[in-house]
């Protein structure tokens, strides 16, 4: 396994890129990936050219608000959390992302800094693209740069919504509404419902929503008291969708 990055992985990975990284990616993987969905075959290969593997532990940082940014990352396997933290200490996690989705794609058009620190929930895998690189097959292929435009743009509308819901909802209807979207995100069928199958603490919910642990704690307990969820396991699984639905505005 590679060793992890330290504090400032983007100016490491520019210096050991040859000799730890190697270029394993394959199209099939790159395929799958909604920012390259709508890439020709030998566009596909240019990119596959651009991508080093970058293994993480879970829990681990893989670059912080303010860290300077140099390139952007795919993810193959696992699940990281996007979060801000306020001068008081206070974290806000902006969003969960899984396999197939990419961060630090503001990187690719700026050269400023870091806007949010990257967490891995579970064991990461990424694929690591350079901003000179891609802005390189960016310059030779400008229909590449349309499509980021576009996964950009579609990415802008769903983080509206969740803030715009994050300001009109109550708490009952936040934590409904985060249940039901990590459900849809990582759920599994089980038995009695729908099993989310990553594991977040109760601090780590009421950092999405905007309230306490104690809060999300006591809500959660009422919608298990409600059969609404099954909390029996370490997984919550949400037993009644449509009663969650209900309380969405």
């Amino acid at each position: 396994m590679v060793t992890p990055l330290a504090d400032t992985p983007d100016m490491i990975l520019a210096k050991t890129r040859d000799e730890e990284l190697p270029r394993t990616i394959g199209l099939d993987a790159l395929v799958t990936v909604p920012l390259f969905r709508d890439f020709l075959p030998a566009e596909l290969e240019e990119v596959a050219q651009l991508v080093a593997i970058r293994r993480f532990a879970k829990h681990q940082t893989v670059f912080r608000e303010g860290d300077p940014g140099q390139s952007f990352y795919v993810i193959l396997s696992g699940s990281v959390a996007i979060v801000r933290v306020a001068p008081d200490g206070r974290e806000t996690i902006l969003s969960l992302l899984k396999e197939r989705d990419f961060f630090g794609e503001m990187s690719v058009f700026d050269t400023t800094v870091r806007a949010a620190t990257v967490r891995t929930l579970t064991p990461v895998e990424v694929g690591v693209i350079e901003r000179s690189d891609f802005l390189a097959l960016i310059d030779r292929s400008p229909r590449i740069g349309r499509l980021l435009v576009i996964a950009l743009s579609e990415r802008l509308r769903v983080a509206n919504a969740m803030i715009a819901a994050t300001t009109s909802q109550d708490i009952r209807s936040r934590l409904a509404s985060l249940l039901l979207n990590l459900s849809a995100s990582f759920g599994e069928e089980v038995g009695t419902g729908m099993r989310i199958s990553l594991r977040l603490t109760n601090q780590e919910m009421a950092n999405m929503i905007g309230t306490t642990r104690e809060t999300v704690n006591r809500t959660l307990n009422k919608f298990w008291d409600e059969r609404l969820i099954d909390m029996r396991t370490a997984h919550v699984v949400v037993v009644d969708p449509d009663g969650l639905r209900a309380m969405v505005p």
